[in-house]
């Protein structure tokens, strides 16, 4: 009994944990001096267009803190009601550049009509970080990061 109280009272601890930063600016700053560091960082820009038709993206993901990438892709979740994808996702494959700790891709979206909108894609990619000493195997993770960007077309 004393055991099942226990994880009702572990996981109510963690629903509160989770649940109180959303509520006041001051408990999410805390809650982010606890978190740890990322696995990875990204960023996304597209360029600005002047009429309707292609815009180009591009995404960066790097890793942090001495990590490496060993796979990653972009999927494509969510564009303004006026752009659409040629792709929904673009895969290790289509890296533009790929180094031990750096990805980067490059996309087409097409503009039907003029506007202003935000675009989001996730980032997924397996980060392994060196095993302490000279032998051993990496200690690899999944991580994933969504990344935003302003489209402007007109």
């Amino acid at each position: 009994m004393d055991r099942l109280r226990y994880r009702s009272a572990s996981v109510g601890a963690l629903l509160a944990a989770v649940a109180l930063p959303a509520r006041s600016p001051l408990s999410a700053r805390s809650a982010h001096a606890a978190e740890p560091e990322p696995a990875i960082v990204a960023t996304m820009s597209c360029e600005r267009a002047a009429e309707p038709g292609r815009v180009r993206c591009a995404v960066e993901a790097r890793a942090v803190g001495g990590r490496s990438i060993s796979w990653a892709d972009v999927a494509i979740v969510e564009l303004p009601d006026f752009a659409a994808a040629l792709k929904g996702r673009i895969g290790p494959g289509d890296a533009t550049f790929r180094d031990v700790a750096t990805q980067k891709w490059a996309f087409g979206l097409v503009a039907r009509k003029g506007g202003e909108g935000e675009a989001r894609v996730r980032v997924r990619a397996v980060v392994c970080a060196p095993s302490p000493g000279d032998a051993g195997t990496p200690s690899c993770r999944p991580a994933t990061l969504d990344v935003r960007a302003k489209i402007v077309v007109g």
